[in-house]
């Protein structure tokens, strides 16, 4: 017995050897561009947290949102179900989900800005690494990173050939791929092809699929049943790298994805309500006080949805990046970018088998990009000093189908009821033809039985022009200071209309409906302001395996403009349409080190 004992611990110490063995594996270098540079992860005074692509790979991660998981303080913010994607850092978010809206965190692809939230869950596949820095990052990256960012990387082609696939099965039928093949054409041109798709039939039940729910809109799925939360989706990307000299290299990228699933919401039929008295309110289900629907069986995976709803997205752009080192050792960048979205989306958002309230968003939007860098070294300085522009046209729209609506509300002593578009109630006790004084929904004014509502087309045509630069000097052996600005000139038009139309089969439904009952208001607006952004810090490099940094970094946001889904009774102007810029100013005080030989981070 007592050689047992003595034995244990010691078969347990081997055994842990190879433990050890394995996490000096899993703590592999990663490479950053976080200051637009290649630098070890541990060397960058910037609170980041990096995926390689072997990481993203073992941890499973499909979507572009997942690796807020894995990240401390951030998190994906769904505002709208799956039509908009924002990602919050530290608290700083976007809430807002009107498609001409950007979000204070911005994301990145292969160094191109992501203007579009309708465009932020794109699928995850072949990838090199994913950085997410927190903190203001105005300087090098400029576009609302005012509470921070994520940037995307995708593996690049090489001269060696590199080929790979994956299948993933699951249930409801549920069949993922993705793969990657690249090789050198010759000693100039090398190329990469990836892609990725993914199925699966819907898990929510939707018990609303019969003649009793005929404005079941977008009718069975791909699947071949009317369950939602489906999965169609497919995405690609071809690259081509030139390098026609070893000074000179051009990268050209084509990408496109497309979406069709059927989602809207979906949303579970509860609310909160004080049942005990303590003034607290618990999730309970509900009659619904417009159509008497109730859904108390507890399975948030099962409804019943009139609208189905849907998304159907398409999105697709080219880049093309040169880098050209100049005999001086200067590096020039140029990144070009055009993109394009187009997505089409509603929602069953009363979520019951009444055809009560159909919201939808509607986007239609063009994005070029032109950033152009120099960047150098010396023994004791690193610098990086660039141009950028950015040209938006959004040409969007929200808007709800309302069957239950009216276009007039009579009130006392208005005998010929006024005209307003909102949310109008039949109030008691009123006068006028068109009330009962019940105190419900007024019924439909044309009595064709086609559902009513708002549609809402709105554009925000953006042209914002930068410069920024940013250097690097080790003043003594262990400490760099580092000091860099960007100004920011931003021109922002805005034109608005809220239109009261009939949603009449077989025509335009959203974004132009011409069966316009009554345009409600309208509004033009024009907003001109610079801007700037700026970072001051100091690294202290006391050994080669320990980094303390302290900074201080201001990051701004441009203003814009609102498109309200209701506007009631309210008078369109800039004070109710137009926002400011944020501001943003971020002190920190962090510590990097690294452990037992490479085998820990702190």
């Amino acid at each position: 017995m007592m050689k047992r004992f003595v034995l244990a611990p010691l078969l347990g110490c081997l055994a842990f050897l190879p433990a050890l063995a394995q996490a000096q594996v899993l703590l592999e270098e990663i490479v950053v561009t976080a200051q637009k540079r290649e630098q070890n992860l541990q060397d960058v005074g910037i609170a980041v947290t990096a995926f390689s692509g072997s990481q993203i790979d073992r941890l499973g991660y499909g979507n572009a949102q997942e690796v807020t998981a894995m990240a401390p303080g951030v998190s994906t913010i769904q505002p709208n179900g799956p039509s908009n994607y924002a990602i919050a850092i530290r608290g700083v978010a976007q809430n807002d989900f009107v498609s001409n809206q950007e979000s204070p965190v911005s994301l990145y692809v292969d160094e191109v800005y992501i203007s579009q939230m309708s465009s932020a869950g794109f699928q995850l596949f072949d990838m090199e690494r994913v950085e997410v820095l927190r903190g203001p990052q105005g300087t090098l990256f400029g576009r609302n990173a005012t509470g921070g960012l994520a940037h995307y990387v995708s593996k690049k082609p090489s001269q060696e050939f590199d080929a790979y696939a994956q299948l993933t099965l699951g249930e409801y039928r549920q069949v993922k791929s993705q793969g990657g093949i690249g090789r050198g054409l010759n000693d100039a041109v090398a190329f990469r092809l990836s892609w990725a798709t993914h199925h699966n039939h819907g898990y929510v039940v939707n018990r609303c699929q019969d003649a009793a729910c005929a404005g079941n809109e977008g009718g069975r799925n791909d699947a071949g049943d009317g369950n939602l939360n489906n999965a169609r989706d497919y995405s690609g990307r071809a690259q081509l790298l030139i390098e026609p000299t070893d000074d000179l290299s051009v990268l050209l990228n084509a990408r496109g994805s497309k979406q069709n699933i059927r989602t809207g919401g979906p949303f579970e039929n509860v609310a909160s309500r004080d049942l005990d008295g303590d003034t607290r309110g618990e999730l309970t289900p509900h009659l619904n006080n417009f159509n008497g629907y109730r859904d108390d069986d507890g399975d948030v995976y099962a409804g019943d949805y009139d609208n189905g709803g849907h998304q159907d997205l398409d999105s697709y752009g080219f880049t093309g990046t040169v880098n050209w080192h100049l005999d001086n050792g200067m590096l020039v960048t140029s990144i070009t970018d055009w993109h394009t979205i187009k997505r089409d989306y509603t929602e069953d958002s009363d979520a019951s088998p009444a055809d009560d309230f159909n919201f939808y968003l509607n986007t239609d939007a063009d994005q070029f990009s032109q950033e152009i860098r120099v960047s150098g070294e010396q023994d004791l300085m690193r610098w990086v000093a660039g141009l950028y522009y950015l040209d938006i046209d959004v040409n969007d729209a929200n808007g709800a189908a309302q069957p239950l609506r009216g276009i007039y509300a009579a009130r006392d002593g208005d005998a010929a009821g006024t005209p307003l578009v909102g949310f109008v109630f039949d109030p008691p006790n009123a006068d006028g033809p068109l009330a009962d004084g019940d105190g419900s929904f007024l019924g439909s004014q044309q009595g064709d039985g086609t559902s009513q509502g708002v549609d809402n087309p709105y554009s925000t045509d953006t042209q914002s022009y930068s410069v920024f630069g940013q250097i690097e000097y080790d003043f003594l052996d262990q400490f760099t200071v580092i000091a860099g600005a960007r100004w920011i000139e931003e021109e922002k038009k805005h034109n608005y209309t809220s239109n009261f139309v009939d949603f009449q089969p077989g025509t335009k439904l959203r974004n132009g409906n011409p069966n316009i009952i009554l345009t409600a208001a309208s509004y033009s607006g024009k907003l001109d302001k610079g801007g700037w952004s700026a970072k001051l810090g100091v690294d202290w490099r006391p050994t080669d395996d320990l980094l303390v940094y302290a900074s201080w970094n201001r990051g701004v946001k441009g203003g814009g403009f609102n498109a309200p889904l209701d506007v009631g009774e309210l008078t369109l102007a800039d004070d109710n349409m137009r926002f400011s810029e944020e501001k943003l100013d971020a002190l920190e005080i962090g510590v990097k080190s690294t452990l037992l030989g490479g085998m820990a981070r702190l």
